[in-house]
């Protein structure tokens, strides 16, 4: 993964056409098994609160501004944490041991990618201590409700002052409820129904017509915004970033059935770049990239659902972070004994400070950078929570190259993705490689060995290159680009699985990766220690799009 070859082959991914998306209509009618009569409240907002409140020091107010029925919803503003929100007392309505049927539409509008409502209960049990229980949980991208709804809820069994209310997972982006409904154990409300979003099907009715060429061509000609980001991007149809004449023009020619296919995305050109076929360590100049930038990125703490619970990661975004736009995204893991909090946080890392520097000093794009933690599952076994939960919930969250969290998508845009880590990260990065080469193309192991079931060197090399082949991969379609110290404690394992795969067909060493897919740097002199490990990943982290070499 040399500087400019992970932005250059970035570049080649292609895009899948379609993602399930909720769709923003007017609230439905029941479905006959829901009896208005048997609603226990159904609270719409037009006239007021309902009796729900903010949680946590948040505002609420009723008002026009984004209601999902009728003509009001209830605003959520001022939020500091991820669960504060709307709330509403249940001690006068349900009874503790009896089951209900809950049901609350909520929706946000802002720069997040997407979020993810959660509505929950708290309540004391009998010795007073407050328990939270999760009734329902939804994703919603910006401008569309979702429904948050459990029809068989049971208020558990001598729960005192029970609190219905609506949270996040994450963030604390301000957002709207509307249509909030508790009736009897059972019965079925019906809400926003999921639609499936195809480029220029602009309108979301499922299918694309001269309606949506004329929706398209009134904005290009007015000159006005779009109402939302998501009918924009489904506008435009060949991802250039604007809605144009030729995007109308691809339109009109998929609706008279003179195209079956959209163009391949957009690409921007790019300049030649002279490789270094044997890049040799370079420390960078401490006093510049560890200090504070003056333009620093962000570093947002989240929480997602592991194997073994709540699990908590660290996103970074670059100064200037665009949902808009599209970022290369890289996961970076930590070593043993350390957790998610490593990378950014500990006095021998403050990455943040050398990725600030990095981009304002152009010696890489503006991109993502992520940090999980194997600590649930092990370092080894860390490839199905990294593939099933971390990916999904940061790329369906983060702007990536991924249009969406769907397979397809994602392998689709393996070539923006990258998986790296140092010691026990390291070794976690083989058993991704082994695991995970259909949607991530780029793997930087520091420091670490393929552990697994004590292979010796040959049988460790062996593995990978079987992996490679049961992928189906060409020799262009992977790379690897691995580093250690001389001192480093892990060189005496690594170095032997290094010779072995240099004598597979499967590798071609070299780090101009428009020649060859792998790459071991050794650092002379250098221990197992982060404050050496983070100058291996400045070498690696790649150049600027503007001095790479398209493929």
């Amino acid at each position: 993964m040399n500087r400019s070859t992970y932005t250059r082959k970035m570049l080649a991914a292609c895009f899948a056409a379609s993602v399930m998306l909720p769709a923003m209509t007017a609230f439905p009618q029941q479905a006959a098994a829901a009896d208005e009569a048997a609603y226990i409240f159904c609270d719409s907002f037009e006239s007021g609160s309902g009796g729900w409140s903010g949680r946590g020091g948040c505002t609420v107010q009723t008002g026009s501004a984004m209601p999902y029925a009728g003509t009001g919803a209830l605003a959520v503003t001022g939020r500091s944490a991820e669960w504060n929100g709307a709330e509403k007392s249940l001690s006068s309505i349900c009874e503790a041991g009896k089951s209900y049927s809950f049901s609350v539409c909520a929706a946000y509008e802002g720069s997040a990618k997407s979020v993810t409502f959660q509505l929950s209960l708290t309540y004391k049990n009998s010795s007073g201590t407050a328990v939270y229980e999760h009734l329902a949980q939804a994703e919603a991208i910006s401008g569309f409700y979702v429904q948050l709804a459990n029809p068989e809820y049971t208020v558990p069994a001598g729960a005192d002052d029970p609190v219905l209310y609506v949270e996040t997972v994450s963030g604390t982006t301000a957002f709207y409820i509307d249509e909030a409904i508790c009736a009897e154990s059972g019965t079925v409300i019906e809400g926003p129904k999921p639609v499936k979003f195809t480029l220029g099907d602009v309108n979301y009715d499922g299918t694309i017509n001269g309606s949506d060429l004329s929706l398209a061509k009134s904005y290009v000609i007015s000159g006005k915004d779009f109402p939302s980001r998501n009918m924009q991007k489904a506008a435009d149809v060949d991802q250039s970033g604007k809605v144009d004449a030729d995007d109308l023009k691809w339109i009109y020619q998929f609706v008279m059935t003179e195209q079956t296919e959209y163009p391949e995305p957009v690409k921007p050109p790019v300049e030649p770049y002279d490789y270094d076929p044997a890049m040799k360590f370079h420390a960078f100049d401490d006093s510049i990239y560890l200090s504070q930038s003056s333009n620093p990125g962000q570093v947002i703490e989240e929480y997602y659902e592991g194997p073994k619970g709540r699990n908590r990661l660290y996103v970074y975004l670059p100064a200037g972070y665009d949902e808009s736009k599209q970022y290369n995204i890289l996961y970076l893991l930590h070593g043993g004994g350390e957790d998610e909090t490593t990378l950014f946080f500990h006095k021998d890392t403050h990455m943040q400070n050398i990725f600030d520097h990095m981009i304002e000093r152009g010696d890489m794009d503006p991109m993502i950078i992520v940090t999980p933690t194997w600590n649930q599952t092990g370092a080894e076994y860390f490839s199905p929570e990294l593939r099933d939960r971390v990916i999904p919930f940061v790329e369906g969250k983060y702007s990536t190259y991924a249009k969406s969290t769907e397979l397809e998508d994602l392998q689709a845009s393996r070539y923006h993705r990258a998986y790296g880590g140092f010691s026990m990260g390291s070794i976690s990065t083989w058993g991704v490689l082994t695991n995970c080469l259909d949607i991530i193309a780029y793997y930087m192991p520091l420091s670490g060995e393929f552990r697994f079931n004590n292979m010796n060197s040959a049988q460790q090399a062996q593995a990978i290159a079987s992996a490679i082949d049961k992928a189906g991969l060409e020799k262009n379609e992977y790379f690897i680009f691995a580093a250690t110290g001389s001192d480093d404690m892990a060189q005496p394992n690594m170095t032997p699985m290094m010779n072995e795969m240099r004598k597979l067909s499967q590798f071609v060493e070299t780090s101009d990766f428009s020649q060859g897919n792998f790459y071991y740097m050794i650092a002379q002199g250098k221990e197992h220690w982060w404050q050496h490990v983070r100058h291996y990943v400045y070498d690696i982290l790649p150049e600027p799009a503007s001095t790479s070499s398209q493929v």
